[in-house]
Formats: C-alpha cells, structure tokens, sequence
C-alpha cells in the first residue's frame, strides 16, 4: 500500500469539527496542555494515540466494545505468540521456549493491531499509518484502507482478483466483493468483532466466527442442489467444506525467515508465494467443521524459520502438517472443479497428493494427503 504524504497523515479536516467527536475537546483524549501560549507549552503531556494506552481513553464512551476487542486475536495475537496454545506450539522446542518467545516477539507481534483508531479513524501502523479521512472516525472500518491494509498478502489478492493472470486467465474477484458489493464488515460484523464470548488461542477455535452455512444453508434452493444433497447435508456419505466447490485458486507461501539488519532492526522475508487449488483431507475436524475433505494451503513457517535465533528452534517441525486447513477469499458460485461431478472426481491436478509435498514435509502431511482419488463418475 503506497504511503501516504507527511501532511496528509495528520491533517485534520475541518469536516471533523461538525462530527460527535469533533465537538469534544481535544485534550479529552488526547491530554496536552489548555490553554497555552505556544505549540511547545501545549503538547506538554500529550498522548499522541489515545487507543494505545494502557487504558485506552476510548472506553470511557465505549467501555463493552473495548473490553471484548480485549478478547480477540487481533489484540491478544494468542494465535502467533503463545508458544503453549498457538499455531507454532506443537513444532515448539521445550528446551528453548525462551529463546523462541524472543523471536516470536520481535518478529510477529509487530502486524497484529491492538488499538481502537488502526480500525476507525487511521490505517494501522503496520502500513504506514495516517489519518483515513482527516481525524474523522467510521464505525465501519474501510475495507481496503484498514482490513486489506494488514491482510493483503492473502485477502487482498484473493478478494480481488489479482491472482497471477497469465498462470490463471479466468480467475475473477471474490463473488461478494464484485458483483455483490459486500465489505468485509458484512460477514466479520462489528457485533461479531467485539463479542467473543472467551478468549480463544487459534482463529478457527472461535465458536462464534462466520461460516458460509450462516447465509446459505437455511435458503430452501439449497437442498434441492444435487450436489448439495451428495457432499453438504447431515445425510451425506462424504461432507466437502464448501470451499471445495465454491473457490478459485488462492495464495500460498512457503520458507518464511526472520533475522536483524545491520541497524538491529527485525526483518521477515519468505521464499516464495504461489496461487494454487488443492483439496486435502480435513487435518481439523471438529463439530463446527465435520467435512472430510477442505481445501488446504501451505503455512509459512519452515524449519529454520527462527535460525537467526538458535538452532533447532521447531525441533517438532513436524509434529503438525503444513497444509492447513483454509478458508480463501476466492469465493464464485460455480468454480471449474464444480462446473460437473467428472470436473472433480478422479482429477489429481485438483488434490494433494504426495507428489505436491515437499519430500521432507510428507510425514507430516500423511494426515492430509489424498491417497486414493474420488473414482471417475460412470
């Protein structure tokens, strides 16, 4: 995402002054020093981000919304950096937890937000920061200033479209973003977003989170579609998520690495991305996701991942697979995989079969690995 000009990030609009915000003064929130002389005397004890404290002074309006954030991923980030619960737990070294803590706090703590403005009134700092709209502040947060702002490795280009044309010419935006209109607020609500029941250490864990059957599965053209009746409903001998059918291609990445700079500041790089489309077998059932087949994208994390650090920092690497189970944002109402029974059934190009896995991560993928393809249809 380009940066913003230096003016631009922190100019506020006069349009703010007419806002219920803008009619409450500003050492409300932001402290500092009324009435000075100069700007000097008047920044004295000023809070430039009100959000990022400790007690942020948006809970004195809003004291439930901030509390439940508190419960989030997006403000815990359990999901990276709690090394007894998180995604890297099981591939964790107990010997050297420490070191690894160190690691995972100076290298992936840094994108996840946990201020109320890097969602209402600026882009989050992750992406260079500034004003969305001259200090105004929106309810809804701006889909690609704010939420594609930090997602946009993977949501970004899977929601819009820009997987590689010349290796998938036909691919097209997600069907809710274009031609529906949606916004990611449509399914990831506000009240969703700011009511976690618990704490919760992995996104998929939360019992709340959307899923596709919220809208779809109650519309009574759903049951009538014959593959709906083979591969979606309780009564169905093999459950494919809807993904399966429903997704184009999406984004993978592979060989993620951190280290310092000469400076000792914290980088990250990763070998390789690539859109692809495969099919695995569910290595997360649960009651919530009963499916026997997902689509499945490879993680980011590799072995020496964490070298700069130590060695044998995920000494049980393989402890968990590295296709995972996903949930792109590639969504269309018929994909190529579905547009016939026989487009799917025995198609190995469609599933994650050993040859698609690196020799070296196979054990750890026998889980997900199809191993006999769905026979051709008669």
């Amino acid at each position: 995402m380009p940066p913003l000009e230096v003016q631009d990030k922190v100019l506020v609009k006069e349009e703010f002054l007419d806002t219920v915000h803008g009619r409450v003064a500003c050492t409300s929130c932001h402290g500092g020093t009324e009435p000075a002389k100069d700007r000097a005397e008047a920044h004295v004890g000023l809070i430039p981000n009100p959000s990022a404290e400790e007690e942020p002074f948006c809970a004195t309006c809003h004291a439930d919304q901030v509390e439940a954030f508190r419960k989030s991923l997006h403000y815990t980030n359990n999901g990276i950096v709690n090394l007894e619960t998180g995604v890297l737990a099981p591939r964790v070294n107990p010997e050297k937890v420490d070191v690894l803590q160190v690691a995972v706090d100076n290298h992936c703590a840094s994108c996840h937000i946990t201020t109320c403005g890097d969602c209402h009134v600026n882009r989050p700092e992750w992406s260079g920061g500034g004003f969305l709209a001259g200090h105004q502040f929106r309810k809804t947060p701006n889909p690609v200033l704010n939420c594609m702002a930090c997602h946009g490795s993977r949501v970004q280009k899977e929601m819009l479209g820009q997987g590689p044309k010349d290796q998938f010419p036909d691919i097209v935006p997600d069907v809710h973003w274009a031609p529906l209109g949606m916004d990611c607020t449509a399914c990831h609500t506000g009240e969703w977003f700011h009511s976690p029941s618990e704490e919760y250490a992995r996104r998929y864990d939360n019992k709340e989170a959307p899923r596709c059957e919220d809208c779809h599965a109650g519309a009574p053209e759903f049951a009538k579609v014959t593959a709906h009746q083979m591969h979606a409903m309780e009564t169905s001998s093999t459950l494919l998520q809807c993904q399966v059918c429903h997704a184009q291609p999406y984004n993978n990445c592979a060989g993620c690495h951190v280290g310092k700079d000469d400076k000792g500041l914290p980088y990250f790089k990763t070998d390789r991305s690539w859109f692809d489309f495969k099919i695995g077998r569910n290595p997360d059932k649960s009651e919530d996701r009963p499916y026997d087949y997902v689509v499945v994208r490879h993680v980011p994390v590799a072995r020496d991942t964490f070298a700069f650090y130590g060695e044998d920092l995920l000494s049980n690497y393989d402890a968990e697979p590295t296709f995972k189970y996903a949930t792109p944002h590639t969504i269309v109402r018929v994909a190529p995989q579905a547009e016939s029974c026989g487009s799917c059934h025995n198609n190995a190009e469609l599933f994650l079969t050993e040859e698609d896995v690196p020799e070296d991560e196979r054990e750890a993928n026998r889980e997900v690995i199809v191993d006999r393809l769905p026979p051709a249809m008669p």
